[in-house]
Parts: structure tokens; sequence; C-alpha cells
């Protein structure tokens, strides 16, 4: 972003939300006129950037849900890449898969095509709240205190294209997880909620503004307090200077007491500031190579990636193994690997010995 672009950022969101751009992506792909820098910038709240300044080419981001793909997205991201892009395609460690050298004028069809296979580009950037972070094996690993999928669907379907939250003072990253110690992700996220257990056994979540645990609450509270925590970034973030408009100067600059007094105040229910919980010892399980998923005769495999740039035709293959053994899905992990979440245990040896062929290594 140029330094002008930065100051007048503000203005360009009052003159239209970045959530409202996409008739104009639209309009740019029929007519082909060059997109001003003003919905350049807007045009991030749906993925699209563009390349170069002549604007021959835009690459696109597409953010997942939870990190996942199932067989029918692998094989659409597959098509994407070999009918609008150039074979290849990117598995980032945001979760994310990105695009690059697509023509502006290929966009809705690629949109149409990924609408189908139900992913989309909503609030991949711009000042919005992105994908909730999870843990790649929620749900699968049996050291896991609590499968934290439907609280973080729940929290994907309140934030994610909601004009509510589509003009933050800039952007805003959660994450939710079932292990207390939170996901091994490459950033410090803003706010994340991690289970940990009281003295009754009973599921509780820690609030942790960015590396700071503020506050405990009931899983029925996850929701609401995270919108509270959106709503105060909303409405007192600095819009005035760039440089102070994150999550973290707010928080840096009124204090962590005085942060947590404002939120209890916003909030009908009683965040309590000290809890007695419970300390868990049980260990992780690794994440790459095979593991035994908490699914009765299934196990996962973590393969690393020799590079991020997969050609369409390795996809390909693995979607082709997938299907040969009876899985059926993947995540993409906060460093880019993946995982193969739903092998069968009495052939997972086999797959893992044919994903090492094709570059997807489990053995590491």
């Amino acid at each position: 972003m140029s330094s002008n672009l930065a100051l007048n950022i503000e203005n360009i969101k009052k003159e239209k939300d970045g959530i409202d751009v996409l008739a104009d992506i639209f309009f740019h792909a029929v007519f082909g006129e060059l997109v001003t820098p003003a919905d350049l910038e807007r045009f991030k709240w749906y993925g699209v950037y563009a390349q170069d300044e002549k604007q021959e080419y835009f690459k696109l981001r597409v953010p997942l849900s939870l990190g996942e793909l199932n067989l029918n997205q692998l094989k659409t991201l597959s098509l994407i890449s070999k009918k609008f892009s150039d074979d290849t395609l990117i598995f980032s460690n945001e979760q994310k898969v990105e695009f690059k050298n697509l023509k502006i004028y290929d966009l809705p069809n690629i949109f149409n095509l990924l609408l189908e296979a139900k992913l989309n580009t909503h609030f991949e950037a711009g000042h919005t709240i992105r994908r909730i972070l999870t843990c790649p094996v929620n749900g699968i690993d049996d050291t896991q205190l609590v499968d934290v999928e439907p609280l973080a669907n729940k929290l994907n379907d309140t934030f994610i294209g909601n004009k509510n939250f589509s003009n933050l003072p800039n952007k805003l990253q959660i994450a939710i997880s079932g292990y207390e110690e939170g996901c091994n992700v490459q950033f410090i996220p803003d706010i994340s909620f991690n289970a940990t257990k009281d003295v009754k056994n009973k599921i509780i979540f820690a609030i942790k503004i960015l590396d700071k645990t503020i506050g405990y609450i009931t899983p029925a509270q996850v929701v609401k307090t995270a919108i509270a925590l959106a709503n105060i970034y909303k409405d007192f973030g600095d819009r005035t200077n760039p440089q102070n408009s994150s999550f973290e100067f707010l928080v840096n600059n009124w204090g962590i007491n005085k942060f947590f007094d404002i939120l209890n105040s916003t909030v009908n229910y009683k965040i309590e500031k000290n809890k007695t919980i419970q300390e868990q010892t049980i260990p992780k399980k690794p994440r790459m190579g095979i593991n035994k998923s908490k699914i009765e005769e299934q196990s996962y495999i973590g393969c690393k990636i020799a590079s991020s740039t997969i050609q369409s035709s390795n996809l390909d293959n693995l979607s082709s193994l997938l299907e040969k053994y009876n899985a059926s899905k993947i995540k993409i992990t906060h460093k880019g690997d993946i995982i193969i979440l739903d092998a069968l245990s009495n052939t997972a040896n086999d797959l893992a010995i044919e994903l090492e062929k094709i570059d997807f290594n489990p053995f590491v």
C-alpha cells in the first residue's frame, strides 16, 4: 500500500465498503478498464491483487474454513489452476490457497467454480475479521480437551461476510483451540480462546488477548465474547493514523486492566478474572507421520511438502491416492504442510509410502 493510500484508507472505506466491491470486480472483468488504486485496495476484501502496474495479471488468495479441503474442492482447485492459471497453486502457511497469473476477465468464472465447491474469498484481507484459526488435528487427536469445530463454525458464520464487521480499523485474527496451550501458529493471534478444565472438571475457555490470559468463560459465552471484543476494536481502535490502527496498539495503549474492565462492562455475564484450573499434562501427539485418530479404525497422516508451489498434476495425483485409499479430506497446516484426516488405519502405511513418491512426505 502506498503512503498516500495509507493516509486515505479510511476515506476509501467511507466512499465504498470493501464488502460492496464484488460488483466492481465483475465490471472490470467484463469491460477491462484499469482498476483505480482505491478499488485495488478494496479488491483485497475478496482476495484479489494486481501483480503488475499494467494489471495484466492478478493473483487470488482463497482462505479455507478451518484449513480444510475435501476431494471435490481439491479437484476444483486443480481445474482452476489448469484452466485459468499457470498449472500451479500455492499452499500458504496462513491456511490459504493462492493462484497467480490470472486474467481479470476470468475472475467471474473462477468465483463461480469456487462457489459450486462451497469455497469463497470473502474477507480474505482488508480491515476485516479473518477466518477463525483452529488446530489442524482438531476433532481427531484424543489428547485434545474438546472438539472446537462447532464453535469455530459459529464464529465464522457470525463474522465472515458480515457487513457489521467489514470496516474495522485494521485486520483482526481470532483463534480457538481445544488445547490449553493453544495452536502452534506462526504468529500470535489478536484474540485466542483456549480450552481448559476447572476444578470441577468442566470445560471452560481462557481468553487470551495477544499473549496474556485475561479471564475465563464458559463455552456458551465464546461467541458473545468474540462479538464484544470485535465491537470494542471497531468502536475504539485508532482510525486517524494507520501506524496505530492495530488491535495490539489499542490493547497496549489502554493497558490490559482497562481493556478487561471495558470488556466486562459490555457483556451481561461475569468474566472471571482468576480461576483455579486443572493443569493438563497429556502431551500433544505429533502432527507429521502416521498417527492413530480418535475416530475408530482411522489414522491421520501428516506430510511435509517439498515446495509450497504445487503442480496441478501433483494435486491430481494426491486426489487419486485419496480416492484409491478411501480417504476424503485434508487440512493445510499453519506451516503450509498437509494432514490427511481420515485414512483407514489398515492401509495407512501403504498410503504413506505412495504419498512420499509424489513429494508429500510423511517420513520426516
